[in-house]
């Protein structure tokens, strides 16, 4: 019954957020976003259409459907390309385009559209589970409310990485560490922060199981975990000769693990708001990390603390937002918050910045 209400009220947002992202797209008539000078603006540009389809796909929806379309190819100078995003949810995309007619977007929808249902399925089923402390049908309603909550149904990674990383800790708490092992694989397929749940389930090995040699050689299979991200190192190895293709493809997005004054610079006031909210997430990490770590939970706070960290460390804090979304012990700390004042808050607070990340979104203006 109640993981029912978990799906209901995962359908009802996806009826209600999509109604609300046509009837925004069909609202405004803007110019192209100039918030930063990288954005090529007669490409981008605001137009107003009844497609629902259509406007699940911006900015990387591009890259998903060029590297279905074409397979990895390296440009010149190693500028822009599809060598950065990660094979699971384009083979995803290439499998349901099968049945879609080859409507490559329509695929990447109903892809991330059913990760989004069981994601919120697992979460409710995880938190009633593992954590009676908190409300379960309340940690999916945060999950769904959160402010960069719509990219869960674009053609974006998001809810397919959400659901892989979220069973991987549920395998891991039900002690069935194969199947951590191999969810993590996946997961660590989806995309590059995949790599980062080893370390917290392998800690979380250890709490339950203790760190003596003998024990320890029951861990072997969280090793898969690391193994997808090293095979698409591998890949790049094999086909274009470099095993560190990814962080050099990855600084043209202004990621090279160094300051990126290009993407730190304020020059405009849209990039101030946007730099302010990135601020705000960081921030609105920190503390969570702070209160994992003041309850104990030390695999979630390891969790949170390493994928910010690498965000952080990247050089730039752009879509920062979208990498805390799918942080799930957020959505545990917030369904466990006693405080109404408190918890009212975080409602309005992210219930607003959604309303604003989707009016964004959906008229190609940078919302992450």
């Amino acid at each position: 019954m109640f993981k029912n209400k978990a799906l209901l009220l995962a359908i009802s947002w996806l009826i209600i957020v999509n109604f609300i992202g046509l009837i925004a797209v069909n609202r405004f008539n803007l110019g192209a976003d100039n918030a930063y000078r990288w954005i090529p603006v007669e490409k981008y540009d605001q137009h107003q259409s009844w497609n629902v389809v259509n406007i699940h796909s911006r900015w990387d929806s591009n890259w998903y459907q060029d590297l279905v379309k074409k397979g990895y190819e390296r440009n010149a100078n190693d500028t822009l390309s599809n060598l950065v995003f990660f094979p699971l949810y384009p083979l995803l995309m290439k499998v349901v385009s099968i049945f879609t007619m080859g409507n490559l977007v329509l695929a990447g929808w109903i892809v991330s559209s059913l990760f989004l249902l069981l994601s919120c399925v697992l979460l409710f089923k995880f938190v009633k589970k593992f954590h009676k402390e908190a409300d379960p049908i309340q940690a999916v309603f945060l999950l769904l409310i959160f402010p960069t909550a719509f990219f869960l149904n674009a053609v974006y990674t998001e809810s397919l990485f959400l659901f892989l990383s979220l069973a991987t800790f549920y395998f891991a708490f039900e002690k069935k560490y194969f199947w951590a092992g191999v969810v993590g694989f996946l997961a660590s397929l989806t995309r590059v922060s995949g790599i980062l749940l080893f370390l917290p389930i392998l800690l979380q090995f250890i709490i339950t199981e203790g760190y003596d040699f003998r024990v320890l050689k029951k861990s072997w299979p969280l090793m898969f975990i690391p193994l997808g991200t090293a095979l698409f190192f591998i890949y790049h190895w094999i086909y274009f000769g470099d095993p560190f293709l990814f962080f050099r493809i990855e600084s043209a997005w202004g990621r090279s693990f160094s300051l990126n004054t290009d993407h730190f610079i304020l020059f405009s006031r849209a990039s101030v708001a946007n730099f302010s909210l990135d601020i705000f997430y960081l921030l609105f990490g920190i503390f969570i990390i702070s209160h994992l770590l003041k309850l104990k939970k030390y695999p979630y706070a390891l969790y949170v603390a390493s994928t910010i960290g690498v965000a952080v460390a990247s050089g730039t804090l752009m879509s920062i937002g979208r990498y805390v979304l799918v942080l799930f012990p957020i959505y545990i700390v917030g369904a466990s918050i006693k405080n109404e004042i408190t918890k009212y808050l975080w409602i309005i607070i992210s219930a607003m910045l959604m309303a604003l990340n989707t009016y964004l979104f959906v008229n190609w203006y940078w919302a992450g």
